[in-house]
């Protein structure tokens, strides 16, 4: 461990990051104290800045957006020092608030400085122990996972371009991650994309609440993994795919569940929308599942990955369920790419979550196949009216000839048999008309009718099964997660004025 000049006395031990430009260092106190910045050194702390908003014992790891807010900081920063001056991060001897620093000068080293995770985290040991992450449940959990399986799961999101900061919309992530606007994020760039449930409550929302944003970035399959809370018409009638995955709430799911899970997300055509009650424990934990196949995470990457996207996700005994399953999906996802591809390889991902290209990407993709669909429907007019133009004239022609025929016989009988051939043309259309030519119409009306009767029979078999399930209910692990979320109100991280961060 280098020593830098005039180390206050309030810090206690520190490790280098950079040399002689970057260091991570913790107090002597749990409390929070602020160190003035000298000739020769900057110092600044997250502690009180960034904060985790926690279900029950969970602390942690702090998001995705408290790590781009982290990074924008300290880059400024060390753009500011520009060498000639020492950077020092610096966190109170809290253990929660210690590995959530921690886990956020870790991240930012295996994104901007090029470090393995085995590397920095070897570093960053020497200021350990740290505390380890758990799940948000309000049990005990004997599975936690630390500041390594975080560091792990960022370099491999980086790998396979999860996330660019480069071109990463805060502003959404910190817009849609709150209740009132949505409760939902991103896991997997336009893919995955986990919510809280639909209901009609106080701490939901309603599902055409969701439209907007769903056909705004391309959410064209639902899976419900909870009992009914809504009438699924209001995704089909817009063209959205439904599919209803029942479990139960805070368990694991069974086999069957599972396979259907991965099939429809192997086969949906676009972006996958997943929710379950709270959108956490069962939403993550399928969710999870396609992650460690398709992406050969470890069942603790992917968790923390999710955690960093969606905090809270995947509790209690899902999480070993997860864990058991790791090494089947690793080789059922090997056989799925070299059936698919010919070749066990990943796919990257051209944009990341939150990207702020895509939606200029997309929009550009929209309207070169409109102009494309308006060319060939241009075209294609074009043509039926040169073909109209043709059979006009050639008609014209043959009116004529005809004419001057009749005129050279002297005899009106074939124009008169031509009116009747017209007369008897014009009759059989009729015909055609009366024998049948509306019935398809007619019936596609009955049809219509039986279809509106099912509809309705649903609506009310789905609202039966709320009702009796509410009536039943004592309050599942969703509810009671919906509810803490619902008590969060508008108290959650707000975006925050960099100008406020950069050093002066």
């Amino acid at each position: 461990m280098n020593k830098f000049t005039n180390t206050p006395k309030e810090i206690d031990h520190y490790v280098e990051i950079i040399n002689k430009q970057l260091y991570f260092a913790v107090l002597k106190e749990k409390q929070i104290i602020k160190l003035k910045n000298n000739a020769t050194t900057l110092f600044f702390c997250i502690d009180q800045e960034l904060v985790y908003d926690n279900y029950y014992n969970d602390f942690g790891p702090l998001n995705v957006s408290c790590f781009y807010k982290y990074s924008y900081k300290l880059k400024k920063y060390l753009q500011f020092a520009n060498g000639t001056k020492i950077v020092v991060h610096y966190t109170c001897d809290d253990p929660e608030k210690k590995a959530n620093a921690a886990c956020l000068m870790g991240c930012f080293s295996v994104m901007y400085l090029n470090f393995h995770p085995k590397e920095i985290w070897c570093i960053l040991q020497e200021l350990g122990p740290y505390k380890n992450y758990s799940d948000a449940s309000q049990q005990v959990s004997s599975f936690t996972l630390k500041i390594k399986d975080c560091l792990q799961a960022l370099q491999k999101a980086l790998m396979y371009n999860f996330i660019n900061f480069d071109d990463f919309n805060v502003v959404e992530y910190d817009l849609y991650n709150k209740l009132q606007y949505g409760d939902m994020n991103w896991l997997i760039p336009r893919k995955f994309l986990a919510f809280i449930g639909p209901a009609e409550n106080y701490s939901a929302h309603p599902p055409e609440f969701y439209l907007k944003y769903f056909l705004k970035n391309d959410v064209k399959t639902i899976i419900r993994l909870n009992n009914p809370l809504y009438n699924s018409q209001v995704f089909t009638q817009l063209g959205i795919q439904h599919f209803d995955l029942i479990f139960r709430d805070g368990s694991t799911p069974p086999k069957e569940i599972l396979m259907k899970f991965l099939s429809i997300a192997e086969m949906a055509p676009a972006a996958i929308g997943v929710h379950c009650k709270a959108g956490l424990g069962r939403t993550g934990s399928l969710i999870g599942a396609y992650i460690v196949k398709h992406y050969m995470m470890t069942a603790r990457e992917a968790i923390a990955w999710m955690r960093l996207c969606r905090p809270g996700s995947v509790i209690g005994q899902q999480q070993k369920w997860l864990e058991k399953l790791e090494s089947w999906l690793w080789k059922t996802g090997s056989q799925y790419r070299i059936r698919q591809y010919g070749a066990d390889k990943i796919p990257k991902h051209k944009y990341g979550i939150y990207s702020k290209e895509w939606p200029m990407e997309r929009e550009r993709i929209i309207t070169d196949a409109k102009r494309k669909i308006q060319d060939s429907f241009t075209s294609a007019q074009m043509e039926r009216t040169l073909y109209r133009k043709r059979i006009s004239s050639s008609t014209d022609s043959f009116t004529r000839n005809s004419v001057q025929v009749s005129r050279r016989v002297g005899s009106s009988n074939s124009f008169k048999m031509g009116i009747n051939s017209k007369s008897q043309k014009s009759n059989q259309c009729e015909a055609k008309d009366a024998s049948g030519m509306w019935e398809p119409v007619q019936a596609k009306f009955s049809n219509f009718s039986s279809v509106e009767s099912h509809n309705a029979k649903k609506r009310r078999g789905e609202m039966c099964v709320q009702s009796n399930w509410n009536r039943n209910s004592q309050g599942t692990q969703g509810d009671k997660l919906n509810l803490i979320k619902a008590n969060w109100g508008y108290n959650m991280n707000e975006i925050r004025g960099y100008s406020s961060i950069i050093p002066k």
